[in-house]
């Protein structure tokens, strides 16, 4: 982002993203806190010179009534000043370098917000994210999402259903194990000890069973553990569910730690 300020000028340049867009003088004054109205006003004086309320009326086309409120503020901001000129009442532009002390006046008040804003932020950015996906499409989209969100030689941990392993390749999508063993990713497995007979030994992949006894694979639910994200997938109703928040994730995780460390 390229970015200038002229205050003589009342120009502020932006080049975003190829795109040259330039903030009008209005607009530039409203960031300062002032109205349309003042705005319109202060810049006829400051283009045309002095004049009375009807010549101001007339060259914004303001109405009266609202020429007679914003005169009033913008003397009380500094930025117009009465002049002398017979019997009637003119007003004239100050110099434009006096928008200066606005620009301070907001940069004060935003220095005394920015704490409140800061805390805001941290709150909500503490708070899980939650992704609610459909059909298969949506159960592949958490083994992409998987693949997409771990670097090289990274760790994730799952509980492998026994559909997962009936269904074969329908749940994943193109080339998952292939993507997956060139990024060298290693996993933890537990799973039933069905899946754990037709599963072959894999040196990037350690493996434990939960006894059958606890029928923790009824449930027909894979679950994965991977960066900072928890992901279920159910094969009861073909949807899947993500939840990003990394104290949610490594404690999933610590969880699963400590069963696997258990299990024999």
């Amino acid at each position: 982002m390229v970015f200038s300020f002229d205050i003589l000028g009342l120009y502020v340049y932006f080049d975003v993203v190829k795109n040259n867009y330039t903030m009008t003088k209005e607009e530039l004054l409203g960031t300062l806190g002032l109205s349309r109205e003042e705005s319109s006003a202060y810049l006829a004086l400051l283009e045309h010179g002095p004049a009375n309320v009807s010549d101001i009326s007339r060259r914004t086309k303001l109405h009266r009534p609202a020429v007679y409120q914003v005169l009033p503020n913008l003397v009380e901001k500094g930025l117009v000043s009465l002049v002398p000129h017979g019997k009637q009442k003119w007003f004239a532009a100050e110099p434009p370098d006096k928008l200066s002390g606005l620009l301070e006046t907001a940069r004060t008040e935003f220095e005394k917000v920015l704490p409140d804003l800061e805390r805001a932020f941290a709150v909500n950015a503490k708070k899980p994210v939650v992704k609610s996906l459909d059909g298969i499409q949506g159960m592949r989209f958490v083994y992409e999402d998987l693949l997409r969100t771990l670097k090289r030689g990274d760790t994730f941990y799952r509980y492998s259903a026994q559909h997962e392993f009936a269904e074969g390749e329908r749940y994943l999508p193109p080339q998952y194990r292939e993507r997956r063993d060139a990024k060298g990713l290693q996993r933890f497995v537990i799973t039933s000890s069905s899946v754990m007979k037709k599963k072959k030994p894999r040196l990037e992949r350690a493996i434990k069973v939960v006894p059958p006894k606890y029928g923790l694979f009824d449930f027909g639910i894979t679950q994965l553990v991977y960066g900072d994200k928890l992901a279920f997938i159910d094969y009861n109703t073909d949807t899947a569910t993500i939840i990003e928040n990394p104290v949610i994730a490594k404690f999933q995780a610590t969880l699963f730690k400590i069963l696997f460390d258990q299990l024999t």
